[in-house]
């Protein structure tokens, strides 16, 4: 919902200022269906909304999956007939929403689906939070919410920085979709002088950086942006996020087959990672339709083995949503 030309309109049409808070508490707490749900309103504002503004700026198409699966994926036509996709993934106390951020994506990694469709544009902050609303609505049936929120969905967050940071007040926001900071991850290709300004920020909400790679030339080889931000100028951001903000930053790191699954990987990043307050999460490549493969299972055990042994806090994460192309990097608006 576009509440920001909600309230000009309100404004306009002389309507008592807690009418709007009405709306906010139907659309963001209540999980409503339309204005015309809103029973505490005036049939003739109930009227008059309707007439001009859309509930939801996003038309779901379809979905698939099931909580049986992990997750569920829904294909969401945008008011211009483009179209996102958007994830909900079900945890044991929580349920997360993936959202995405842009149709498309610029920065053409190799391994990611949403990259080879190449960049439409950027979503406004009302189709990012849009996805949210969506998404309780759908869990509504089930007495379930919307309780933590990943930016891992299709496109760089980074690069719609003033949408994507006025979706997450809205979030958080009391008024909106109240989900702590602490509930929030950033994930980034890794932008070194947005990632300063984010520290700068201060604020609680979670960074993760997409490393892939500890060498600068293999990054570029499979993430076109590496030959524009270089890994020293990304560490170098790095350590700067963890000094000013003294919170832990995350490293998200897709292990292909004969590209990064090698013993001179994992030593390289124990010597990145080492004394500092960095945590890396290991996921094995989900199929794309790429030329790259997953790494062999012995490999992923010497590799782990290494970080074991150099002491290198990290994570396997545990693939979701991949039988329906909802897992990372399968995101492509198909």
């Amino acid at each position: 919902m576009k509440i920001d030309k909600l309230a000009e309109f309100l404004k306009k049409e002389k309507v008592p200022a807690y009418r709007l808070k009405q709306i906010k508490e139907a659309y963001f707490k209540q999980n409503l269906g339309s204005f015309n749900d809103i029973s505490s309103l005036p049939l003739s504002l109930r009227e008059k909304l309707t007439k001009n503004f859309s509930w939801l700026n996003i038309k779901p198409e379809k979905t698939l999956g099931s909580k049986k699966e992990g997750a569920v994926k829904a294909a969401l036509t945008l008011e211009d007939g483009l179209k996102i996709e958007s994830v909900l993934m079900f945890y044991r106390n929580w349920n997360t929403a993936c959202l995405s951020v842009m149709v498309g994506c610029p920065l053409g990694c190799e391994f990611c689906a949403t990259g080879q469709m190449g960049f439409k544009r950027n979503l406004t902050d009302y189709e990012i939070t849009d996805q949210i609303v969506f998404w309780n609505r759908f869990l509504n049936e089930k007495g379930g919410r919307v309780g933590k929120v990943v930016f891992m969905g299709m496109g760089e967050p980074f690069l719609n920085w003033e949408n994507t940071f006025q979706a997450i007040k809205t979030i958080n926001s009391k008024d909106g979709l109240n989900i702590g900071q602490r509930n929030i991850t950033v994930s980034t290709a890794g932008i070194p002088g947005k990632i300063k300004e984010f520290a700068d920020l201060e604020t609680q909400i979670n960074l993760a950086i997409s490393l892939h790679s500890p060498f600068q030339e293999k990054r570029e080889e499979i993430m076109p942006s590496a030959k524009k931000n270089t890994l020293g100028e990304l560490m170098a951001s790095a350590e700067y996020y963890v000094k000013k903000t003294n919170r832990k930053l995350f490293f998200e790191y897709a292990l292909i087959k004969n590209i990064n699954d090698r013993k001179e990987d994992a030593l390289e990043i124990a010597k990145l990672f080492r004394n500092k307050l960095f945590h890396l999460n290991l996921i094995n490549l989900n199929p794309t339709g790429s030329k790259h493969y997953a790494a062999l299972p012995k490999n992923i055990a010497e590799f782990t083995k290494i970080l074991d042994q150099k002491y290198i806090p990290y994570t396997i994460r545990r693939s979701v949503g991949a039988s329906i192309q909802a897992a990372c990097g399968q995101l492509a608006a198909k």
